[in-house]
Formats: C-alpha cells, sequence, structure tokens
C-alpha cells in the first residue's frame, strides 16, 4: 500500500488504482493523513493511490486554476486504464478564503445564523457545486472517450473543526508553520467572543458544504458523497483548526468512509 505524492515516485511493480486530488487532507504531512488512512484499509489491487493537488489547494483550481493541468493529464487514457477510483477532497480552503460567508461586521449578532451573509453563502456553495460537477464530467467523459469501463468517484465532506486558535506546527519544536484560520477570521468579521457561537458557525457552514455535495450522491452512477459530520471529537481529535490529528483520520476511515468503501469493491 503506497500513496504517491509525485508521478515520478510510481514503481512499476505497483502502479496506482486509485487517483486522487485534494487539499491538506490528502496532504496533511504530519504523522497521518486521509490518504494514508484510505490506502491502508484498501484491498491489495487498490491500496495504491495517485495523489493531486497541495496543502492549501481550493476546489476551483481543480478546474481552472493550478492542479487543472496534471488533473487533465492523468485522465489521459494511457494513465487511465490504470485507475478504477477517483477521490475528492475540497471546499474547506475555498470557504477559509471567503471568510467563512460572515457577514462585514457580525458585532451585534447572537446566533450563528445571524452572523452568516446568507446571500452570500447560498451562491458560494453553487460555485463549489458547479466545480465538483465539473470534475465529475470531465472524469466520466475521459472515461467513455478511452472506452473504459467508469471508475467510482468518492467525495468527502469535512467536519465540525474547532475554531480555537490553533495552527500547524512543526512536531519537534512547537513552531507555528501556518494557519490558524477560523478564529481570525471570525476576529476581522467580529464575531462576538462566544466560544459556543463560533462552533455553530461551523457547523453551519460545514452543514451547508456537505447539503451542497449530497445532490451528487449517486451510488447507481458510481458517485458516492461521504458524510462525515459529527464523527470527530472536538476536543481529542484535531491537530489544529483545519486538520484531524492521526487518531482523528483513523476514526475518519473507519467510521463514514468504510461504511461507503464496503458498499463497494474496494475494501474488505
Amino acid at each position: 500500500m503506497t500513496v504517491y505524492y509525485s508521478p515520478n515516485q510510481v514503481q512499476s511493480g505497483a502502479l496506482p488504482a486509485i487517483l486522487a486530488i485534494g487539499d491538506s487532507w490528502f496532504w496533511y504531512p504530519k504523522i497521518s493523513n486521509l490518504l494514508a488512512e484510505v490506502s491502508a484499509a484498501m484491498k491489495p489491487d487498490y491500496s495504491n493511490i495517485m495523489a493531486l493537488g497541495h496543502i492549501g489547494a481550493r476546489l476551483e483550481e481543480y478546474v481552472n486554476g493550478k492542479y487543472a493541468r496534471a488533473f487533465a493529464r492523468e485522465l489521459r487514457p494511457g494513465f487511465l486504464q490504470y485507475y478504477s477510483a477517483v477521490l475528492i477532497s475540497g471546499g474547506g480552503n475555498d470557504a477559509v478564503d471567503w471568510e467563512l460567508c460572515l457577514k462585514d461586521n457580525c458585532a451585534a449578532e447572537t446566533t450563528a445564523v445571524g452572523c452568516m451573509d446568507q446571500r452570500a453563502l447560498s451562491q458560494r456553495m453553487i460555485e463549489l457545486g458547479g466545480w465538483l460537477l465539473a470534475m465529475i464530467t470531465e472524469v466520466h467523459a475521459a472515461f467513455e472517450k478511452a472506452n473504459l469501463r467508469q471508475p467510482d468517484i468518492f467525495v468527502h465532506c469535512y467536519d465540525y473543526a474547532p475554531p480555537n486558535g490553533k495552527g500547524f506546527e512543526a512536531p519537534l519544536f512547537n513552531i507555528p508553520l501556518s494557519g490558524p484560520w477560523l478564529k481570525p477570521a471570525m476576529d476581522r468579521r467580529r464575531v462576538p467572543l462566544d466560544y459556543p457561537l463560533r462552533k455553530e458557525i461551523v457547523r453551519l457552514l460545514i452543514d451547508s458544504l456537505a447539503k451542497a455535495f449530497a445532490d451528487f450522491d449517486s451510488p447507481k452512477d458510481g458517485v458516492y458523497v461521504i458524510q462525515s459530520q459529527g464523527t470527530l471529537d472536538q476536543d481529542n481529535d484535531w491537530d489544529n483548526e483545519l486538520h484531524p490529528n492521526g487518531e482523528g483520520f483513523r476514526k475518519l476511515v473507519h467510521g463514514p468512509w468504510l461504511d461507503t468503501l464496503r458498499r463497494t469493491r474496494y475494501a474488505f
């Protein structure tokens, strides 16, 4: 079982059977990440994965940004013949860039719903859905053109990250490398310093993203949207504001991921 983070790493005797394009949940550089745990849970024939994207990747960038070219390359017939499934992770960094779809000034608000710019939230979810649809359409068209069996497509959602102001730290020296992401955005939009309120904002945003993706769930067409909200303990399963720790990633895979994968041919 191997996750390749560059085409140059591929070994001739262990070709990737799964194509994954995603953000830091696939690329997290500490103890574990989502792809490492998925690979370990797969049957041997499907445990080698080719990863595209990078930390901080936005869903839009897979379609018409800096990762689109690499994605298109892997969808050429010479590569497609080896892939049985495509995994997609995205949307979280887009939401951070959109300042969590918060109103400009939330100082007088007392509810999560009141803090959200509902018009912006609705429009942004439509945009995410459009980019995801473009990716799914591109995959299906490439396999059809190559006269190959359509792959299964797995799209994962996120979970309720804690807006506690913790960023990514170097494992050895506790040196902040990036982030935090959620608390600063809320501070800039003057969200009251009410932690339960701030957690509810995260819940509302993650649920909105999951709802936007849920429209694409169609097992009869080989498209599976993995709903993972509520899997993790906010106090114990997160490494920082955006990323689970090793145990958190294992919980996600041995919970909602395997619940879905066991309905297909990939996991025992």
